[in-house]
This record gives C-alpha cells, structure tokens and sequence, in this order.
C-alpha cells in the first residue's frame, strides 16, 4: 500500500528496559489493519524486534531509537525529572517533524502506554501539536499533579481494571466511575503468537518449573528461590529461569545466576516458547501483579499454574485446585508445599493444566483489543464506542 494512503501513528516508548507492558501494546497495535503505520520511538527498540513479524494484512511497525542520557534516564522527581521531560518533549518535536518531512502528512495520533507522569512528553506534544492520544494503562498510576494533568486532557484512555483505583484516586474525583473517556480492557494473546502446547510437546522425565519476568523486585524472584533451595524433591526438580535485565533504573533489583541444584538461568532467551513448552509448572512469584501476560501464556502453554493468592487478577480468576495451584503470599515454605504436592501427582495435576487451557482461550487478541485498534485506526472526527 502506498505511504499517502496510509495513517501514521507514532508510539512514544520513553521505558529503557522490555517489560510486560511492551509485549501487550505491541499485540493490541497488530489488532489494527494495514492502513495504518506506525512510528516507534523506543528507548529500547530491542523491546520491538518481533514487530513486523506479522501476516501481510497486518500493520506496519517503524522502530527508531530515543537516545536518553544516562544522566536523565532515571530521574524521576524534581529538576532533574523536569529536565528530562523538556529533552523528551524536544526528540518527540524533532521526531514529528521528520516523519512530517518525509510522508508530507501529519501524524493522525500518537499511543502512550507507560502509563501518566512517564508519558507526560507526550501529553505535551499532543497539547501542542492538537494530536490526539491513545493512553493504554497497564497497571496502577501514580498520584501527582503530572499524572492528573495528563489524565485530564480527555485522551481516550485504556486501562486494566485493577488500575482503577490509582486512576480515581489520581484524579481526585468525588465520584466512584472514570470519565466517559476511560474503557476498561483485558490482555489478550494474537493466534500468531499462541504458546506450544506443553501437554503435546513435554516428554515426561522430571518435573519441571518455568519462571518468566523482570528481575525488578517485585516480581519475587528471591521467593523462588528461596523456596528451590529448600525443596526436599531438589534432585528431581528442575527449573528454567529466564529472566530480563532491567537497565538505566533506580528501581531495586534481584540477584541472577544464584546456585541453584539443577537451575538454568536464560537471560532474554529467544527460544522461551520452547523452553516454556519444555516445562511442566509455571509459578509467579509478583506481587499484586494488574494482570500478568506470562500467567496467560502458560496457561495456553498447558502448564501447572502456581500463582500468590494476593487478592489480583489472576488470583480473583482462577479456582485453587482446579485450574491452579495457589500459595500465601511471601510464603517460601508455602510455595515449597504446593511444589511437593505438584512433583508427588504429577499426572493428577495434568488436569488442572487442562482446565487453566479453556480459561486461556477466552483470551484471544482480535477480541480483547478491539477497541483499542478501533480507538487507533478511526479518525480525529469519528466516536469512538465502547
């Protein structure tokens, strides 16, 4: 399709590290059809490689690089954070201009999906430019003049609910519901993309856990492994660990590499669909995570899920012993119990990995995402409806 035909839309990616986040924002832009290109002005285009990867009638993804000095990459408060924001605000005036440049057309949107206060770069070429924004929310917000400035620019915005809280409180709105410009949404996973299904794939030898995540604390890598070194099944479990680098943050971060009896460590494997299906229990150790893409992914991989029983998504969604397995929060011995009992009945657990299967395939991307390419894809002039 030629370029005049097209609509550009810019992405504004300001995080230096692959996240979740990332993973879920490029699935809802492949929801879009072809008449529209996108624009990636990524910190971290690495967290773009699988774009473009897609069928022919899907849309087009552009990757170039934010370079961010590491003086300003994680600054997050004061006159360094508002230095850093006027440098964003200036690449993003400079990257509009190029793209102007080159196709003779303005932009028609730009999508932010780092959540308000980090966007706030882009708020501000929108307010300057008329550009309207499409806001995905991934998890909680926040509070702070920025990120109630941002959120008041009646963008549409898309969040996960358990962001809703963070939202009103946000906000500082006397009212129980969001604005009407604010739509609820669920992750969803493209067919293209679907996870080999480990009950097919697996060769029963050992039983095996998967573990996939940051290694930003919150995610509870130290839980598992505290819990694997006091495992009494140690010399018959295994365990695969695969894990990203956070990089130019001032967030608190876990330990890789830790010796672990019959541990592999994969530092942003490329083959982790293969090593996912090559497993046989899949634990998250995050804490109060707003929705957890790897959680999903293995249950369409057909593995054992063993999640917290912390009060989040997937704890409210899942049935203890029948499509999961569910441990007390920061509980090591605990999350040791239920691994006994998983490796001592392997074939009768098999069925909850059946069961969190049918709960999978409710999830799939063309449905979950709708809106939201319907948000992108429409014109400035059109009502978005949700």
């Amino acid at each position: 399709m030629k370029t005049a035909n097209l609509r550009h839309v810019i992405v504004y990616d300001p995080i230096p590290f692959h996240g979740g986040s990332k993973v879920a924002t490029l699935h809802a832009l492949e929801q879009t059809n072809e008449s529209v290109l996108f624009h990636v002005l990524s910190a971290h285009p690495q967290s773009w490689q699988s774009a473009n990867l897609a069928d022919a009638n899907e849309p087009m993804i552009h990757v170039s690089t934010l370079p961010i000095p590491n003086l300003l990459a994680t600054q997050t408060q004061g006159l360094a954070y508002w230095l850093k924001q006027g440098y964003l605000v200036m690449m993003l005036l400079m990257y509009t201009l190029a793209l102007f440049t080159r196709y003779l057309q303005c932009p028609s949107k730009i999508v932010l999906a780092s959540g308000p206060g980090v966007d706030f770069a882009g708020y501000v070429l929108a307010h300057l430019t008329r550009l309207p924004a499409v806001q995905l929310v991934h998890g909680p917000v926040g509070k702070s003049r920025v990120a109630k400035w941002c959120l008041t620019q009646a963008h549409q915005t898309f969040y996960l609910e358990s962001a809703k809280p963070s939202l009103l409180a946000a906000l500082e709105t006397p009212f129980a519901e969001l604005p009407k410009h604010f739509h609820a949404f669920v992750n969803g996973l493209p067919q293209r993309l679907w996870p080999t299904n480990s009950l097919v794939q697996r060769q029963w030898h050992h039983p095996t856990v998967f573990w996939a995540a940051s290694l930003l604390k919150w995610k509870g890598l130290d839980l598992l492994v505290d819990s694997l070194q006091r495992h009494r099944l140690s010399q018959h479990l295994h365990s695969n660990i695969c894990y990203i680098q956070p990089e130019k943050t001032s967030a608190e971060v876990s330990q890789a590499n830790i010796p672990v009896q019959n541990c592999q460590w994969h530092r942003s494997p490329r083959d982790l669909d293969e090593l996912r299906a090559n497993s046989d229990i899949y634990v998250s150790t995050s804490q109060f995570e707003p929705f957890g893409l790897s959680t999903l992914e293995a249950l369409a991989a057909g593995l054992i899920v063993v999640i917290p029983a912390d009060g989040a998504y997937w704890d409210h969604q899942l049935q203890h012993g029948y499509n999961c397995y569910k441990y007390r929060m920061n509980d090591p011995e605990s999350l040791n119990q239920i691994l006994e009992h998983i490796c001592r009945n392997m074939k009768s657990c098999r069925r909850v990995a059946i069961n969190g299967q049918k709960i999978a395939n409710l999830y799939k991307a063309r449905e979950t995402y709708r809106d939201i390419a319907d948000a992108i894809q429409a014109s400035v002039t059109d009502k978005v409806t949700t």
